[in-house]
């Protein structure tokens, strides 16, 4: 009777085993798109900071600010 059943299971467990491996592909490349957008928000921030201090600077006032808000 055993001889049966197991043949039976193993595709059960190792359907298991690769489920858990596809969610853990998967967490990875989430986690490496959202670190990448961070990333560009980060800089596009930073360039944004930037033209508006110019902006400022040349114009003899204080740089304006833009709401966080506004940003992301």
């Amino acid at each position: 009777m055993n001889q049966l059943i197991g043949p039976m299971l193993r595709p059960l467990a190792r359907w298991a085993e690769q489920s858990q491996q596809q969610a853990c592909r998967n967490a990875m490349v989430a986690s490496t798109t959202i670190a990448e957008s961070r990333r560009e928000r980060d800089e596009v921030q930073e360039y944004v900071e930037a033209v508006l201090s110019d902006r400022g600077s040349r114009a003899g006032a204080a740089p304006p600010t833009v709401p966080a808000s506004r940003l992301g």
